[in-house]
């Protein structure tokens, strides 16, 4: 009897250790279980954070970035159909105003004025008025 109250005692110590093993093991896999947890949870929190940075730098910026874009493509394209031409006269001193439809392809005499100093300086003295070609 005693050889079986020790061969019981020996398998329940076997038994009981292994309990505890697995007791262990079980509080070691809860523990990395809850410290991936925690892991996520911050990832979660930063990756927030940072997203509604990016978004609230894009509305600004995007904005003012965008704005001037928009508002070129929203002018009226009708305004930007007639071009104006500017001829000197003989002299340098007066300048004959065209206007040119790009619509209808007509051109209308506007009005003769003086000229700013600008356009009378870059004009050479010895050119006369428009000419075909080169010369």
């Amino acid at each position: 009897m005693v050889t079986s109250e020790h061969a019981g005692t020996g398998a329940d110590w076997w038994a009981a250790a292994a309990q505890r093993v697995r007791a262990r093991g079980l509080q070691r896999w809860q523990a990395q279980r809850d410290e991936q947890h925690a892991k996520n949870v911050r990832t979660a929190v930063v990756v927030s954070l940072f997203a509604v940075l990016l978004g609230a730098a894009l509305i600004v910026g995007g904005r003012a970035i965008i704005d001037p874009l928009l508002s070129s493509i929203g002018d009226d394209p009708e305004s930007k159909r007639v071009g104006e031409i500017i001829m000197t006269m003989r002299d340098g001193t007066y300048c004959r105003h065209l206007s040119f439809d790009n619509t209808t392809g007509q051109i209308s005499e506007r009005s003769v004025e003086q000229c700013t100093n600008d356009l009378a300086r870059r004009r050479t003295r010895d050119s006369i008025g428009f000419a075909w070609g080169h010369r």
